[in-house]
């Protein structure tokens, strides 16, 4: 699903996350953000 409000930058299916996408996970997930919250938020598949 594409939200044309989105200011991230689209995930390439199918390849490796980056060092800045697991670094926003990992701030993510330490606030306590869900799974699904985080993938929204990277533009990605949980």
């Amino acid at each position: 699903m594409d939200h044309s409000y989105s200011n991230t930058k689209p995930h390439q299916k199918g390849k490796h996350l980056k060092l800045n996408d697991r670094t926003t996970i990992q701030e993510l997930h330490s606030k306590g953000y869900s799974n699904r919250a985080i993938a929204r938020e990277l533009n990605c598949s949980p």
